[in-house]
């Protein structure tokens, strides 16, 4: 099982930090930096410095060499499929092929969620049945934009219309394409459909089990070898090499996200979902879920300029 690093972008890192981070990620050789694809700040003040995404992916791109970077997950309602599909392609030409050939660029789609930000940005936010219609027919249309044998084709949709589409240049090799989500049956049909790999977000392994079922039922539907398409997780991660380090990480996440709880509460309402504690503990976590078919965990770091952590998880988690 693979283990990357994924930042939350919104909740004030600058591009610097961020750049730190990806630096050590690729020192330590782990698997990627992803980060989030969010206009507003979730779990803090409203002034929080929130940079954008793929302006970010585009520096990273020319600042690493081989670690794959990409959005969990760029949201249907304010990225267009034709523009989003051209700044993955344009990031992936900037940073080339990683080691294996491969684009080192994912291009994560979503439906979206945060109804905030899209009020204070003007996007459409309507409720979760159009926003999922709205995904379906942003994927179709990135999946023929980049691919060469598709063009030129018309799309008319309910909420895009193409006509004549031609894109050029076609991405080559086409940046991996996944799709996020806690749903155990229009999120996995979407990705036997359309993706290479589907995002869990913040599930127990239990939940992890039952999803990368449905994500094999749904391949198995339409004669898909299941097989071909990824199963990952994006979920908490917060951990110390002891457990004085460990506490002394949560009190310091609460002072940054104004949490006042006893710490003891804190560690049990993550129990559940999250990667924590020391590194045994960490690592038995780690262990239920690839025993849940989990083949990659993006750990979200909510503490970026501590990259001691990062350290810590390269040098106790990676190698178990």
């Amino acid at each position: 099982m693979d283990l990357a690093i994924m930042l939350e972008g919104q909740e004030g890192p600058t591009y610097e930090t961020i750049l730190a981070v990806a630096r050590r990620v690729e020192h330590h050789r782990l698997a990627g930096l992803y980060r989030s694809d969010h206009y507003s700040p979730i779990g803090g003040s409203a002034d929080l410095v929130a940079t954008d995404a793929w302006a970010t992916l585009a520096g990273l791109a020319r600042e690493t060499k081989d670690i794959r970077i990409g959005t969990l997950v760029s949201p249907a309602t304010f990225r267009p499929p034709a523009v989003v599909a051209k700044m993955a392609a344009t990031v992936s030409e900037m940073a080339g092929p990683g080691s294996d050939g491969a684009s080192r660029v994912t291009l994560g789609m979503g439906t979206g969620w945060y109804e905030t930000e899209h009020t204070r940005h003007g996007f459409p936010f309507e409720d979760l049945d159009t926003r999922f219609r709205r995904l379906e027919e942003h994927l179709e249309v990135v999946t023929r934009l980049h691919d060469r044998t598709a063009q030129p084709f018309d799309f008319v949709g309910d909420f895009v219309q193409l006509r004549e589409a031609v894109f050029s240049p076609v991405p080559d090799p086409r940046p991996r394409l996944a799709i996020g989500g806690k749903g155990m049956r229009r999120t996995p049909g979407l990705v036997a459909r359309f993706a290479d790999e589907l995002n869990g977000v913040v599930m127990t392994p239990e939940q992890c089990r039952e999803q990368r079922a449905a994500l094999t039922q749904a391949c198995e539907d339409i004669g898909r070898d299941p097989s071909t398409v990824r199963y990952s997780l994006m979920t908490g991660c917060l951990v110390g090499a002891t457990e004085d380090e460990f506490h002394a990480r949560i009190r310091r996440l609460q002072e940054v996200q104004g949490d006042n709880r006893p710490v003891a509460e804190v560690i049990r309402e993550r129990s559940g979902a999250w990667v924590q504690g020391t590194p045994d503990q960490a690592l038995q976590r780690l262990d239920e879920l690839a025993d849940a078919g989990v083949e990659c965990v993006m750990l979200q770091d909510l503490l970026p300029d501590d990259l001691e952590m990062v350290d810590l998880i390269a040098e106790q988690l990676r190698p178990a």
